[in-house]
């Protein structure tokens, strides 16, 4: 299995220096290390300079988004598999690569485990399977993730979304197309909760409704939003008030108004998400 490394980065010379460390650390050979800078002014192409024997390809250019340098990285890609490991994230140690050689996996699309870099650390386990329901509720970790260099070819990522294009990716790949898929217990990453989709959830969640009504007939979309809500947090008629307050258009600015005085109070509110996740209603 030969593994290409993609890094994008835009103005993280300290957490591109963790990431290329990591990477040069790893005691499997061969692999392809790539890395996107998106016209970085902070020493970053400077440090590409600085490990240039160690980068199979770097460039330093203006790009259009995250998804855009990452389809650069994809385009120069020929590893069988490609994984993403964003400046900031690093593998967990310098054995990642020969224990997912060691593991014998060969799905389209192999997934380990993550180590979210929260205080106190968590580990984030790969789904044991796929099902829509699975990705409904949560997505693969893109950074703990092999993805067959084929299939990234065949689809790149769609950069109208600033987010959610590799969790679109997941989805149209593993449920719509049926690719193969296997979960490996090996620790993989360490993840930066720093990156920019960590740091803007609300944002993430919008930008994916946008992107699954793209993709799913109205349906499913509404199971989304009942797997989203009651299905997560019950049916007590205190969850069912904020359930139906929620997705009724004319009562949001009253759902609005009680869940924000509750919160003040300190109050758990139930589907907090209700009101952007259930399509429009009218009576």
């Amino acid at each position: 299995m030969k593994i290409s490394i993609i890094t994008v980065n835009r103005n993280d010379a300290a957490g591109l220096r963790k990431t290329i460390e990591s990477v040069v650390a790893q005691t499997l050979r061969p692999y392809q290390f790539i890395v996107i800078d998106g016209a970085s002014t902070d020493g970053s192409a400077e440090l590409l300079q600085e490990f240039a024997s160690s980068i199979s390809y770097s460039v330093s250019e203006p790009d259009k988004g995250i998804y855009n340098a990452m389809n650069k990285g994809i385009a120069q890609a020929d590893g069988d598999y490609c994984i993403f490991l964003n400046s900031g994230d690093c593998f967990c140690g310098p054995g990642v690569l020969q224990a997912l050689e060691d593991s014998g996996a060969d799905a389209d699309i192999i997934c380990g485990n993550a180590m979210i870099l929260e205080d106190p650390p968590r580990r984030k386990p790969a789904f044991p399977e796929i099902t829509l329901r699975s990705l409904f509720s949560g997505s693969i970790c893109h950074q703990s993730a092999l993805i067959a260099t084929r299939l990234l070819k065949e689809e790149n990522y769609d950069e109208s979304l600033k987010i959610v294009s590799d969790r679109k990716f997941f989805l149209s790949q593993l449920v719509l197309k049926g690719r193969s898929y296997q979960a490996v217990d090996v620790d993989i990453v360490d993840y930066d909760i720093s990156g920019f989709s960590a740091r803007n959830r609300l944002a993430s969640e919008q930008e994916w409704q946008k992107a699954l009504a793209g993709m799913l007939p109205e349906g499913i979309l509404l199971d989304y939003g009942r797997e989203s809500s009651g299905a997560l947090y019950g049916n007590s008629a205190y969850e069912r008030f904020f359930l139906e307050l929620g997705r009724r258009n004319w009562r949001r600015p009253v759902y609005r108004l009680v869940r924000g005085l509750l919160s003040l109070l300190g109050c758990v509110v139930p589907g907090a998400r209700f009101a952007r996740q259930f399509p429009k209603q009218t009576d």
